[in-house]
């Protein structure tokens, strides 16, 4: 009878274990979906070109002003949600703007964790949108009939702030088979000051966030978090106070 009772209390152990194994193994391998790339979806068996491209990418916000224009801090985004419009556009040349036949417009941020904003519909005639990739945004024109020199599109900001930088990049088709790669604008973000003081009580400092800002918490502070393996203890606990 003990032999029994000792083989079923190993067997719910093990089941208790697998199905653990299972959680962490669903939890830890979200599905990914590839980002459309010009190089992979378009043009397979040709190469980016290196040299300098002849576009540039521009932020503006709802009242016009480029996110340039700020000298001291750089392109930044935020405080709060708002609205921008993420401008491509050919640059001057001896004959005129530069033009363009195809593109694709990636939004991302650089923590996978972390929203990237998204792109505001309905969206401009011709354009798809892809979700991919940890809550990247990706738009692409979805023919070639046309030629641009400049284009447009709105986006908003994400709802956290800070969020982390976000780095918006483009891909620019010039003409069939010939098109560049990682033409890019990154926007960063102000913290806030810590309205907070602790004497003598952080002989370490003030701790930081993960996106560098200081926070009123101590360095080296950190809350209590279970992990896999503390989840497997605590239930190997339970299974012998129980039995």
């Amino acid at each position: 009878m003990s032999r029994q009772l000792g083989t079923r209390r190993c067997l719910l152990l093990i089941e208790c274990i697998l199905a653990v194994l299972r959680i962490h193994q669903v939890t830890a391998s979200p599905v990914v979906i590839l980002c459309p790339s010009v190089e992979r979806d378009w043009y397979p068996s040709v190469k980016p070109q290196n040299s300098s491209p002849p576009y540039v990418l521009n932020v503006t916000d709802d009242e016009g002003r480029s996110v340039h224009e700020d000298r001291f801090n750089g392109p930044l985004y935020g405080p709060e949600q708002r609205t921008y419009t993420i401008s491509l556009n050919g640059t001057r040349t001896g004959n005129g703007t530069e033009k363009f036949v195809g593109f694709m417009i990636y939004v991302y941020n650089e923590f996978e964790d972390e929203e990237s904003g998204h792109f505001v519909k309905p969206l401009p005639d011709g354009v798809s949108m892809t979700e991919c990739h940890f809550n990247n945004e990706v738009v692409q024109n979805s023919t070639f009939n046309q030629e641009w020199n400049s284009f447009q599109i709105k986006w908003k900001s994400p709802t956290k702030y800070p969020a982390g930088k976000i780095i918006i990049s483009a891909s620019v088709v010039k003409e069939h088979r010939v098109y560049w790669d990682g033409i890019s604008l990154t926007l960063n973000y102000v913290c806030a000051m810590p309205r907070c003081h602790i004497p003598g009580g952080c002989p370490h400092g003030l701790a930081k966030t993960k996106f560098g800002c200081i926070t009123c918490e101590c360095a080296g502070a950190a809350g209590l978090t279970v992990q896999f393996t503390s989840t497997l203890l605590i239930m190997l606990a339970l299974f012998y106070n129980l039995v």
